[in-house]
């Protein structure tokens, strides 16, 4: 396709600078990643969680939550170097390039070497990936897992398709939506009457993922492939109320740390008996497909909303936010995902799926595309469809320079003009009322993390930026008010936790806080009615139950303040000890 070609020395060379510059690149980016990352050795939300499970050193009593292999690899890196984090995001660094040249090699080999070297530069170009990288998060693993097998899979033999399945099965312990993937490649080698190959992948698959399957048939006595927390992300994806990126849900206060909880608890109450972890998730399942088909045309914009948002050009974030990246090295990967998706579909109008990567790449591309489309769009959800496409973006690249496809032709005039047109889909889709929302979320969480690193001042600038993005971000606004509060400035506290409530008036943690400052200013009567307000939407909330005690106390009313200790132990949630006493002993005097 790209004329006469080098031999595979000169190829192997050229690949190997390519990807030594960008190891080298990344190795920068993460030695400068400290100065400017206040999470680079404390982790938030999901990356928090899996260092938790890292340092519990073994399996969870119950089945797992969260995919396991990332903790598990975590886990063994600890013993060498206890929580190096430096050298834990060099070795990731690393495993982004290892992918760029896998996917380096599936485009060779449809394609050309040209193509191959094209397809290394749009990965190393492209920021998420090596902003992901930098974090606590799988996602390097899983990508390198896929690449992997989508090389073995294109290649012949059965042995080739067993391997392939062992891998995707590794890469589904990472990323549980992968394996559907397994799935569709033992399909299609079973519509080419190769069976043998078929079975053998999919037995592999199920192989890789034992250590998950068995450990939580063990622990729930039913089928779980990998983790019991798919439902709950579909529901919070789909429920009333979503607009395509990820949306609170009432009973769900946003913390990874306590989701699993959250959600076993709320599907309890509203199942109306106790759950366990595996019927929680299940009941999330069926409430978010009762909720979509409930709402036909509903779900049909939903869907497509999110189909545009996971073509958009803007990196949208959840709890790790590539907009917020500052280190300057981030300047060498300027690629922006509409290029890779012009690129892309550039070269599947000129040469077709087949030649534009290959059917296992597809196969991959289609299975990744639809998590960000199902659940709801992040650009940490799409990173794994960007770096696919990268494959035919580098083909579609390597075909421009060449002159491969001319635009004197009827096909070249067609790919042009769909490639221009992904381009400006991309570039044009009418997400700006978004980013300023979240921004102000990611800044919010980012203002918590300079507070827990000691930055007080720098905490406070950050969060009152969020604050001025969105006014009607609760969670930056109670923020604020405990950076507020940590430097002494109570009436900024109060203010702020007000502002707070103003968003949101059942907003708990800052109905606790200010209940708090109420109670120590003499004015418990005035936090009660907070109190109450908040624990109509969060029945399980404990500081606003003990606040709630502590301010009928305070105001004299021991009758109520001891009906508010029975009612908080009737909600499942356990008072201090000492509290309860106080209160029984000052409404026996």
């Amino acid at each position: 396709m790209t004329g006469r070609e080098p031999d595979r020395r000169s190829f192997a060379r050229s690949l190997a600078v390519l990807l030594v510059a960008g190891g080298v690149v990344r190795a920068l980016y993460v030695a400068l990643q400290p100065q400017f990352d206040p999470a680079f050795a404390r982790p938030l939300l999901d990356g928090a969680v899996y260092i938790e499970m890292a340092r519990a050193g073994g399996p969870p009593a119950g089945v797992f939550y969260l995919p396991p292999l990332y903790p598990w690899l975590l886990a063994a890196l600890w013993k060498v170097a206890p929580e190096r984090f430096g050298l834990l995001y060099l070795i990731q660094q690393l495993l982004v390039v290892g992918t760029a040249g896998l996917l380096a090699l599936v485009a060779r080999r449809t394609a050309g070497h040209l193509a191959g070297l094209l397809t290394a530069a749009c990965v190393l170009l492209y920021h998420p990936p090596m902003f992901f990288a930098s974090c606590p998060l799988g996602e390097s693993v899983a990508m390198l897992l896929l690449a992997a097998a989508i090389v073995l899979s294109e290649g012949p033999g059965d042995r080739r398709g067993a391997a392939a399945g062992g891998v995707i099965g590794l890469a589904s312990l990472v990323r549980p939506n992968f394996l559907p993937v397994a799935g569709l490649w033992a399909l299609g080698d079973a519509a080419r009457r190769r069976t043998l190959r078929a079975v053998l992948l999919a037995a592999m698959t199920l192989v890789a993922l034992a250590p998950a399957l068995l450990h939580n048939a063990r622990a729930s006595g039913r089928l779980v492939p990998v983790s019991a927390n798919g439902g709950v992300v579909f529901w919070l994806g789909n429920a009333p109320g979503a607009v395509g990126l990820y949306t609170p849900a009432p009973g769900f206060s946003g913390s990874l740390a306590s989701q699993q909880s959250e959600a076993i608890a709320e599907a309890g109450a509203r199942a109306g008996r106790a759950l366990d972890p595996v019927e929680a998730d299940a009941f999330w399942w069926r409430e978010g497909i009762r909720t979509r088909l409930a709402d036909a045309a509903g779900t049909v914009r939903l869907v497509f909303w999110r189909v545009l948002l996971t073509l958009d050009n803007a990196e949208h974030g959840l709890d790790y936010a590539p907009m917020l990246d500052t280190n300057p090295i981030r300047r060498l990967a300027p690629l922006p995902f509409a290029a890779i998706l012009a690129l892309a579909v550039f070269a599947v109008v000129a040469f077709g799926p087949a030649f534009s990567g290959g059917t296992a790449l597809w196969g991959g591309v289609i299975v990744a595309a639809l998590a960000p489309i199902a659940f709801y769009v992040s650009s940490r959800h799409r990173l794994p469809l960007a770096e696919l496409l990268c494959v035919p973006a580098g083909i579609g690249a390597a075909s421009l320079l060449t002159r491969t496809v001319t635009p004197a032709s009827w096909r070249g005039r067609a790919a042009i003009s769909a490639g221009l047109l992904a381009a400006c889909l991309s570039a044009g889709v009418p997400s700006g009322d978004l980013i300023a929302p979240e921004r102000s979320s990611a800044l919010a969480t980012l203002a918590d993390v300079w507070r827990h690193a000691g930055d007080l001042g720098k905490a406070e600038s950050v969060a009152r930026e969020a604050t001025a993005l969105d006014p009607g971000n609760a969670l930056a606004w109670h923020n604020l008010g405990v950076i507020a509060d940590a430097l002494g400035k109570r009436e900024d506290a109060e203010r702020s936790y007000r502002s707070a409530l103003a968003a949101d008036p059942t907003q708990p943690d800052a109905a606790a806080n200010l209940a708090k400052i109420l109670v120590a200013s003499g004015r418990p009567g005035e936090a009660v009615p907070v109190l109450e307000r908040a624990l109509s939407a969060w029945p399980r909330h404990a500081a606003c139950w003990t606040n709630l005690v502590v301010a009928y106390a305070a105001a004299g009313d021991r009758v109520r303040a001891r009906d508010a200790a029975v009612r908080a132990q009737a909600a499942g949630v356990a008072l201090d000890p000492a509290l309860v006493s106080l209160v029984d002993g000052e409404e026996g005097r």
